[in-house]
């Protein structure tokens, strides 16, 4: 019983954390594919389409706001 009480305790941390990053205005690739459910081969290709994003010192960062803004302009 201990273990399995364990077990769940576990699993709602790394939702906790995982959710977390739900919030955070500015993701990574990672972050942006998981907030938006797309692969990591879709985001290069937005980038390359025009998407914001901004690199600091090699990383790359998704304003999540600029981001939802740039694609409202394919919604239908």
């Amino acid at each position: 019983m201990l273990a399995r009480y364990d077990n769940m305790l576990q699993k709602a941390i790394e939702k906790a954390l995982e959710d977390q990053e739900l919030y955070k205005p500015m993701v990574r690739m990672a972050g942006l594919c998981r907030w938006l459910d797309v692969s990591t081969t879709t985001i290069v290709k937005w980038q390359r389409e025009g998407m914001p994003h901004m690199v600091i010192d090699g990383v790359t960062l998704y304003d999540k706001h600029k981001v939802a803004q740039w694609l409202q302009q394919y919604e239908r």
